[in-house]
């Protein structure tokens, strides 16, 4: 804020007729303007204002699989690269398969064999049922050949119930994924042996983001699942992305006393990656069309603290009381409910020598409603 004087000052009594040059030069620093920067003012604007829970982290793929080798063999060749989408079923690498194939064919062939030793048991008590009938044999040997069915029978699904698991091992040498995404990371190349359970591939599904976020016990009332959440990512210029609420933990931590939030964000287009950072709130008020003001040009004076506006009306400065609502943090304006319009310029700058009713003039136009400084 600069002061600029409007009147000269006389050169001496004689010469500007002595006592009433002195009053002129008096009057004239009395009714001298002070003048304000552009910086130092802002208009009342409307705008659409929130407040809420504050939440901050990084941002992480809802789904994200490590991969595990399912048998414990050389891998034989891989099938994607880092950064390759796959549908769910698609084959990502296939293991050496000698000793499960072969497992497999002799599973086969005992099943053909136990299947030829049904046949030829039914066919034995076939006729040992009918020499029973003549009674050219005994009981004895009737029971034996209807026992030897149900055994060959017996040994028949044994050796289906191994030749499936047999299939399902070679089935299992080629490693499919379990469901459709995004390949971030390759831990196995084509050669390399692997423990059963090892980790081959990382594989993500970036269409949903998920963010998670420490609050205060103390704010836990209003939270709930399903309420949004507005969020600005720093590296991409401050864009805003909204997501919701999809899980709240049960139990605080009890080391800081907070407990963890879930925000789910709908990446579109994908353009969003994991390991960004985010942050922002969850949206407990909302304000369409509020008038606002930046919050540095409310100041509390008196023993009540009452919030006070100086608004410039006229060339002059008027001191105004005001209504308050909620306070939008992230865009670091306030609600006024009472006692300004839209559109008025209000004193965001320092204050000193200014008082009710001080004429003051503004160097430049000034902004709308805006972040500021106050003192």
């Amino acid at each position: 804020m600069k002061a600029g004087m409007t009147a000269a000052l006389v050169c001496g009594v004689g010469a500007c007729g002595g006592e009433a040059g002195s009053e002129t030069a008096e009057a004239a620093a009395t009714t001298a303007a002070a003048t304000l920067d552009a910086a130092d003012v802002a208009q009342a604007s409307r705008a659409t204002l929130r407040e809420g829970v504050p939440v901050s982290g990084p941002l992480e793929p809802k789904v994200n699989i490590t991969v595990g080798a399912p048998i414990a063999e050389q891998v034989a060749e891989m099938f994607v690269d880092e950064g390759q989408p796959v549908r769910q079923g698609q084959p990502l690498a296939r293991f050496r398969d000698d000793v499960v194939r072969a497992a497999a064919a002799s599973a086969r062939a005992d099943v053909a064999t136990a299947r030829m030793q049904v046949t030829i048991a039914v066919a034995e008590s076939s006729r040992a049922e009918a020499l029973f009938g003549e009674g050219a044999i005994a009981r004895r040997d009737h029971d034996n050949a209807l026992l030897a069915v149900e055994s060959a029978r017996a040994r028949l699904a044994l050796a289906e119930a191994q030749s499936a698991s047999a299939e399902d091992r070679l089935e299992t040498a080629t490693l499919k994924a379990p469901v459709a995404g995004v390949i971030s990371r390759r831990h196995a190349q084509a050669g390399d042996r692997v423990d059963f359970g090892e980790p081959v591939v990382d594989l993500v599904d970036t269409r949903t983001l998920q963010l998670a976020a420490s609050v205060p016990t103390d704010r836990l009332a209003e939270l709930r699942i399903g309420r949004p959440v507005s969020l600005r990512v720093a590296q991409l210029e401050g864009t805003e992305i909204a997501g919701r609420i999809s899980r709240i933990n049960p139990t605080a931590d009890p080391a800081t006393r907070q407990i963890k939030v879930y925000v789910d964000i709908p990446n579109a287009g994908n353009r969003l990656v994991g390991g960004l950072f985010a942050s922002g709130r969850v949206v407990t008020h909302e304000v369409v069309d509020a008038v606002a003001v930046p919050r540095v040009a409310v100041r509390y004076e008196g023993e009540e603290r009452s919030p006070i506006i100086y608004v410039v009306d006229h060339g002059k400065v008027a001191r105004r009381p005001v209504g308050l609502g909620i306070a939008d943090e992230a865009q670091g304006l306030v609600q006024i409910t009472s006692g300004l319009a839209p559109g008025e310029t209000v004193i965001v700058g320092p204050i000193e020598g200014l008082s009710d009713g001080s004429p003051v003039e503004i160097s430049g136009s000034p902004r709308e409603a805006a972040g500021g400084r106050a003192r």
